[in-house]
């Protein structure tokens, strides 16, 4: 199954979950071309560009971010080894000191790729760095656009590092940020997760 269609099938569900049964039907009511194969760059890069708009202009944008969160094509859940063992593992090691913790998890995860190519620990924060030179790291806009039509698109990556970084502390909350993405005219897409 082509990427946009998959990605067609996660937004699908995480409307109708978000917002009731039959919600995504309306939402996307019109958009041309949703369910065939695009076979060129410039299909895909029109597909993204009504897609985002529709989103944008149907959502509210806590539904927004939340939807686009949960559509990430790569994520982790309450099963991953990031929550049941790699993560307890470093806490064990660190009970009382979160700064070390902290410094430890990005030092386990920089170079893993889930979260980016580079994570460092900054001011209590971990910053993710997907480090893909010139290229956005999406799938889907790898095969149509230069760039994302906006940073909104982007919160579907976000949603990808979060699924990871939720499990970092199982006691706190996990809020994102985009710092830098190549829709915003960054040079790498980095993301922020801070923890309370």
């Amino acid at each position: 199954m082509e990427t946009t269609q998959k990605h067609l099938i996660r937004l699908r569900k995480q409307i109708d979950a978000r917002l009731g049964k039959g919600s995504a039907e309306t939402v996307l009511a019109g958009i041309e071309g949703l369910e065939d194969d695009m076979s060129s760059r410039t299909e895909t890069a029109d597909w993204v560009i009504t897609l985002i708009d529709r989103l944008e202009t149907s959502l509210s944008p806590d539904d927004f971010k939340t939807i686009r969160e949960e559509t990430a094509c790569i994520k982790a859940n309450k099963y991953s080894a990031y929550n049941k063992k790699y993560f307890p593992q470093i806490r064990d090691q660190y009970p009382d000191d979160d700064q070390a913790y902290l410094k430890a998890v990005a030092q386990f995860l920089d170079g893993r790729g889930r979260v980016g190519k580079l994570v460092e620990y900054q001011d209590g924060k971990l910053v993710c760095h997907f480090g893909f030179g010139d290229a956005c790291a999406c799938s889907i806009i790898k095969n149509s656009l230069v760039k994302p039509p906006s940073t909104s698109w982007c919160q579907c990556c976000q949603g990808s590092v979060k699924s990871i970084l939720q499990f970092v502390y199982l006691d706190k909350k996990c809020t994102m940020r985009i710092v830098e993405t190549f829709a915003s005219g960054g040079k790498d897409c980095v993301f922020e997760a801070s923890f309370s």
